[in-house]
């Protein structure tokens, strides 16, 4: 499963080209080219998603063949694979000097994802340029229950009048392991460093994790589960005690809405039920199949404690 977690510091004061339609929630709001240190013909901007479900998002730029006006499209994701409502991701193409442009980036395709948002890295940093490569410079500690693979950490890059001039990515990390911290850097193009004033919009981009469906519980034991939701999830956690998964929760529709968990079915009489805020939610639906217990409710608006008991049956 792929997740990003957003931290924005600024991201206002953007001088931007818009190439979306108007009643889109997605935009796609680019900057001016600039010709790269290696020659290539930079095209950056970010994304926006300003709907109320998380996004994933391809670019398309159409460029033509400088000796044989042959029109081609070259595809690029954003650098953060999913866009939550509210927040904006960076993009970058690079277009090799024998090609030139013909119009700006545009939306290729893009799909609603029932995708919630995990806090797995907690991201510390100035958003000033650091030493002579004015790059961006800070650590990542690894908050989650599990270790987390092909991290990059991202960010835009902006001027003093607040246009963005760069789109940057960090080392990529293959593995940070839970309560890890590790050293990040970012750099801009040499080209544009001399006028860089800050950067903004720090984010994470982490790879297909399959330990993100499974919680180690100790003893080389896990629960798997699944969640679907438009939804924040926080300190999530298993207590051995009440034998329990515990988490904060968020919707991101300010009216609340729907979320769902799938846990192994461990019995058929499994005593599975589930306490928001301290109390017994009698509104929570829960079904078994045999082998998956189902367990759907709605979250009210605003920020809730969440406790599902009989995980394991084991109480």
């Amino acid at each position: 499963m792929a997740v990003a977690l957003t931290i924005c510091i600024s991201c206002g004061g953007f001088v931007t080209v818009q190439h979306a339609y108007s009643e889109s929630p997605i935009k796609v709001m680019a900057q001016p080219p600039f010709t790269g240190s290696d020659g290539k013909l930079n095209v950056i901007g970010i994304v926006r998603n300003s709907g109320n479900m998380p996004v994933e998002v391809n670019l398309g730029l159409n460029i033509v063949a400088r000796d044989s006006g042959l029109v081609t499209t070259i595809k690029e994701p954003t650098y953060g694979r999913v866009i939550y409502p509210s927040n904006v991701s960076p993009f970058k193409f690079a277009v090799e000097p024998s090609w030139s442009l013909s119009g700006g980036p545009f939306i290729l395709n893009s799909k609603e994802v029932l995708t919630p948002y995990y806090k797995v890295l907690s991201l510390s940093y100035s958003n000033m340029p650091v030493g002579n490569d004015k790059a961006l410079i800070g650590k990542a500690k690894n908050v989650s229950p599990v270790d987390l693979h092909n991290v990059t950490i991202l960010a835009s890059v902006h001027k003093n009048n607040g246009t963005q001039i760069d789109s940057v990515k960090s080392q990529l990390f293959p593995v940070i392991r839970t309560g890890q911290t590790v050293a990040f850097a970012a750099l801009p193009d040499p080209a544009i460093k001399s006028n860089i004033a800050y950067f903004s919009c720090a984010d994470i981009d982490v790879g297909n994790n399959s330990a993100l469906n499974t919680l180690g519980i100790g003893n080389g034991q896990f629960i798997a589960y699944q969640m679907s939701g438009v939804v924040q999830i926080s300190d999530f956690k298993y207590d051995n005690t009440t034998d329990s998964l515990v988490f904060g929760i968020k919707h991101y529709n300010p009216a609340g809405g729907p979320f769902s968990l799938k846990i192994p079915e461990m019995s058929k009489n499994q005593p599975v039920s589930v306490i928001l805020d301290g109390k017994l939610y009698t509104e929570a639906s829960v079904k078994m199949d045999g082998k998956t217990v189902r367990v759907d409710f709605f979250v009210p608006p605003d920020n809730h404690q969440v406790q599902i008991k009989g995980i394991r049956n084991t109480a």
